[in-house]
């Protein structure tokens, strides 16, 4: 029951927070999922290292999905490649077990990141 009491907050928390804060959290959640997926491959744990970046993925997936190309139809096109960029890096590492794509990935990400902060200061 308390697990189902601490989703329920964090999820009205999430709905309820404005969308650069959301933004945030996604994208240090997918910094959090990179170094679990990295440290899971270090320990040979193969299903850590799925579970965190299936994670990952989700979220790259949500942000690709929360995109308005009417609204700003170029930036939408650069931002959907550099995405499928990132879930490619991620697939790479899945399959390979290596850990320079969670690098490659990670990279993009703190830069996209990086710029949607800035943009909200």
């Amino acid at each position: 029951m308390h697990a189902r009491a601490a989703n329920a907050y964090r999820k009205a928390d999430l709905e309820s927070a404005p969308k650069h804060v959301v933004l945030e959290r996604l994208f240090a959640r997918f910094g959090a999922d990179i170094d679990a997926a990295r440290a899971a491959l270090g320990r040979k744990d193969i299903h850590g290292k799925a579970q965190a970046l299936d994670h990952a993925m989700r979220i790259v997936a949500e942000l690709q999905a929360s995109l308005d190309a009417a609204a700003a139809p170029e930036l939408v096109a650069n931002l959907m490649a550099l995405y499928d960029y990132v879930t490619d890096r991620l697939t790479q590492s899945n399959l390979t077990l290596a850990t320079r794509p969670l690098d490659e990935a990670a990279a993009v990400m703190a830069q996209l990141g990086e710029a949607f902060r800035q943009v909200h200061k």
